[in-house]
């Protein structure tokens, strides 16, 4: 809990003073983190940007929790199981140590099933890892942040 509270209280605080201090955000990432913003999400433009999958990443915890918003573990927006040996939370939902760590681990999984450019369709990600019953509502999800995402953050 207090590592959600802390995520809150940095975003606020990174809000508040427009990202880093004494650096202005690129206009690609001043457009995400206002989109996020706006969605209520506690996700860093700022980390996401830093992996050319970064629509997938956040069309996917659009569909898994809100943006964010409702997490299935610490800075884990992708409902991401653990299954690393010895784990505690094997076979449960896992935790991560930071955004940092959670975003990279989630492009680098994206480029594991789609090699090419870390993009996979949503179907196509049903059909490697989702095995959870409806498919549809989950791969329309993704499918629309994908679109809302196209729509309201433009890449120059």
């Amino acid at each position: 809990m207090n590592s959600l509270v802390g995520a809150i209280f940095a975003l606020l605080a990174y809000i508040a003073v427009g990202g880093p201090v004494g650096y202005d955000l690129d206009p690609l990432t001043s457009q995400l983190q206002t989109f996020l913003s706006d969605k209520g999400s506690p996700i860093p433009a700022v980390e996401v940007t830093k992996y050319d999958n970064w629509r997938t990443i956040i069309a996917i915890s659009a569909a898994e929790s809100s943006y964010g918003k409702h997490m299935a573990g610490n800075f884990n927006a992708w409902g991401i199981k653990d299954y690393r040996k010895g784990s505690d939370n094997f076979g449960k939902t896992r935790n991560f140590n930071s955004w940092s760590e959670s975003i990279k681990y989630t492009s680098e999984l994206l480029y594991k099933y789609d090699p090419q450019d870390g993009e996979p369709t949503p179907w196509g990600m049903v059909r490697t890892w989702k095995y959870v019953e409806p498919l549809h509502p989950w791969v329309n999800n993704v499918s629309y942040a994908l679109y809302d995402i196209e729509c309201n953050v433009s890449v120059a």
